[in-house]
């Protein structure tokens, strides 16, 4: 076994070892009632967390809750496969074999029922509403909208050359690998991305100016302002921008042009 099929082996033992479970710290709702879905879809370490937590915090939606990496809705289903079987983070956009395996699922009206089924055990609120996030999101968008048909995305974006920093340790990747996956991954969700259900956030604007990015994005998806907001972990309640330590990594290399430029990312210079 090489080294990096040795550290990719502790790696899925780290992230899904155990199944997942409720937490103590969460009041679920044990009869949820969900008639519209709206998806995250963003790479590991592109702020996917902060604005699931951000949004479910501000306003009237329910979440998934569990004892899985960041409560990721990947986690707490048996339909499709999460990612870390394709590879992980860094890794799993490349792979045919995920995009193969989730054309394969055709019965769309069984898999709605038998993931709502299996995510109602880890629902925390009261609303009809669910927000879920997982990163392989990002490259099964059109299959998530034959699945649940109304659902809605939030794509999230982040630079590419600090999400190639901040997930190198994890992937035991190259940087510009790293940067190719970002550029395939977000091929997929433009690919598939329509006016009607995408809306688009960038990691930099949310940061900049949360309560505008966040207002915006609730109004495209319809949702409505709780009368008090929740509680925010600590690590989300002060807004920093991280990109510059990661972007240093890159040691001044240009990219030129890419897919990232359709996000508003210019790295020629």
């Amino acid at each position: 076994m090489t080294l990096f099929a040795k550290i990719l082996k502790k790696w899925k033992a780290d992230q899904c070892g155990n199944p997942a479970l409720r937490l103590p710290e969460f009041e679920y709702n044990n009869h949820p009632t969900i008639n519209r879905i709206i998806f995250i879809c963003g790479l590991h370490r592109s702020g996917t967390t902060l604005l699931e937590r951000l949004l479910s915090s501000k306003f009237d939606v329910s979440y998934l809750r569990a004892s899985v990496p960041e409560s990721e809705g990947q986690h707490m289903q048996s339909v499709y496969k999460p990612a870390y079987e394709y590879g992980g983070p860094g890794r799993f956009a490349f792979s045919e074999q995920a995009y193969q395996d989730v054309e394969a699922l055709t019965d769309f009206h069984m898999h709605r029922n038998k993931i709502t089924d299996e995510w109602k055990n880890f629902v925390v609120g009261k609303s009809e509403v669910l927000l879920e996030k997982s990163p392989p999101n990002l490259i099964k968008i059109d299959w998530l909208r034959r699945v649940f048909p109304g659902s809605q995305f939030v794509i999230m974006t982040r630079d590419p050359r600090a999400v190639a920093a901040a997930t190198l340790k994890w992937s035991k990747s190259s940087l510009p690998e790293l940067m190719m996956h970002w550029g395939a991954a977000h091929s997929q969700a433009l690919k598939a991305f329509r006016e009607r259900d995408c809306t688009i956030v960038r990691y930099e604007d949310l940061i900049k100016d949360s309560n505008y990015e966040l207002e915006r994005t609730a109004h495209f998806l319809g949702l409505e302002a709780r009368k008090r907001c929740s509680a925010l972990e600590e690590r989300h309640i002060e807004l920093v921008n991280t990109n510059e330590k990661y972007i240093k990594a890159h040691a001044g290399a240009r990219y030129g042009s890419g897919i990232w430029n359709h996000f508003g990312y210019d790295l020629s210079s």
